[in-house]
């Protein structure tokens, strides 16, 4: 098992973290959010009192508690890249920070031209990354929202020009569609939820349903440098769990667990990412 750093970030910035709560800052704002993994105590009274917004969750959804007035949308950049953040009603801001690893590895090792598929590609981090170095994208998210703020983003980081195809769609009967199409990727990416619904009311369950998933990603992977990328970000799989997967269902990838992590100014590591993911050459998958 590996561990890494998060990619570094100027825009962003774990503050602390404890009592089941993070304290974060995106850009010039401060937010507490819920977090049912900071279950050490938390420090640094002055900090938490100085946030702009606090998450309270009530039943499913949840609402925001304004103490310093903040825009209802702003932008932070990550490198050259720019992001919309608007918090929601499910304690979301519109970007996970942890993942600016997986869009480092893609900008090192992806090529110009290379054929692109990320699956639950929600707000287009990777796809917007993958853009970046002139892939030939398809992003595909159940919602349309969503897929309209991964627009957004890459307009904000002034790469409209570059090939993205933007889909409304289930992942699970998108892959299907693209077996009987015989197309191939390059690189397929996905970030699968731990249950959702897509646009015509059809079910994704992690433990059930990833599986005959990436069996499907095999058949759309180059025979000879197809790359995976698998992230479970916050689902309460252990990595290990997530390699042995992708090692049972994809047999021919050379798999390697991978664990990010966010650390706080007091020194506490924040683990926010157990998955699996792509090796740099050839038929593989690395666990992130």
């Amino acid at each position: 098992m590996l561990t890494r750093e998060i990619a570094p970030w100027v825009d962003y910035a774990l503050l602390d973290s404890g009592n089941g709560e993070k304290l974060e800052r995106f850009g010039d704002v401060i937010m507490i959010r819920p977090d049912p993994q900071a279950m050490w105590p938390r420090e640094g009274r002055k900090e938490w009192e100085s946030a702009h917004l606090t998450y309270k969750r009530q039943v499913r959804e949840g609402e925001w508690l304004v103490k310093h007035e903040v825009p209802p949308m702003w932008t932070i950049g990550w490198e050259d890249l720019v992001f919309r953040i608007r918090p929601t009603s499910f304690k979301h801001t519109g970007l996970f920070p942890e993942q600016a690893s997986n869009w480092q590895w893609l900008r090192k090792h992806l090529k110009p031209g290379m054929r692109v598929l990320n699956l639950f590609g929600y707000t287009g981090g990777a796809s917007v990354a993958a853009a970046s170095v002139d892939c030939d994208v398809t992003h595909v998210d159940a919602s349309k929202p969503v897929v309209t703020w991964g627009r957004e983003n890459l307009e904000t980081s002034n790469l409209q020009e570059k090939k993205v195809r933007w889909i409304v769609d289930d992942a699970q009967k998108f892959v299907a569609r693209e077996i009987r199409r015989e197309s191939k990727y390059d690189v397929i990416l996905m970030d699968p939820p731990a249950f959702g619904r897509g646009p015509e009311g059809e079910v994704w369950q992690f433990e059930d349903h990833l599986a005959a998933l990436l069996a499907g990603c095999r058949q759309l992977l180059k025979e000879e440098s197809g790359m995976l990328l698998v992230n479970a970000y916050s689902l309460g799989f252990p990595a290990l769990a997530v390699e042995n997967i992708v090692k049972t269902t994809v047999p021919q990838l050379r798999s390697k667990a991978l664990n990010s992590r966010l650390r706080s100014k007091r020194n506490v590591d924040f683990c926010s990412q157990p998955a699996s993911s792509c090796a740099p050459l050839g038929k593989h998958a690395y666990s992130l």
